[in-house]
């Protein structure tokens, strides 16, 4: 069956302009959609932030990761803390562990984002063990 655009339109102001229009139909009208897409974009935010970030690595580069940790003694979880610190601050995670320039550019931007924080960097857990790790890496 077939609809032109008029008839259409007319079907929808008839029911509209019906004086027995109830508040039920308001509801499934108008806000049940606006409550499914709020669903459908909570769901796909929750779908999101579940991501695990090291599954953007290349399984190569993770090799490489554990070989350049064992290497230096670095336990996996340091090397965890390193490759997120890493993803954090948007660098390459294996230049965290080579590059003595690029790890004191994170850690001065770690002791600046401790500061914002109202913390002292020297108190801070994070800064406490990258400077440890400093002293195992370089």
């Amino acid at each position: 069956m077939k609809i032109s655009g008029q008839e259409f339109l007319t079907a929808i102001s008839e029911y509209f302009n019906r004086p027995d229009f109830s508040f039920t139909n308001i509801v499934l009208l108008f806000f049940l959609p606006l409550l499914i897409y709020i669903i459908w974009v909570v769901a796909s935010n929750s779908r999101n932030t579940q991501k695990n970030p090291f599954d953007d690595i290349p399984p190569d580069e993770m090799e490489l990761l554990a070989q350049i940790s064992a290497q230096k003694g670095i336990s996996s979880f340091d090397r965890d803390f390193l490759i997120m610190l890493a993803l954090n601050y948007y660098i390459k995670p294996t230049k965290i562990l080579l590059d003595k320039d690029t790890f004191e550019r994170v850690l001065k931007k770690l002791e600046e984002s401790a500061k914002k924080a109202g913390v002292q960097p020297e108190s801070d857990e994070q800064v406490k063990n990258l400077y440890r790790l400093k002293e195992k890496l370089f």
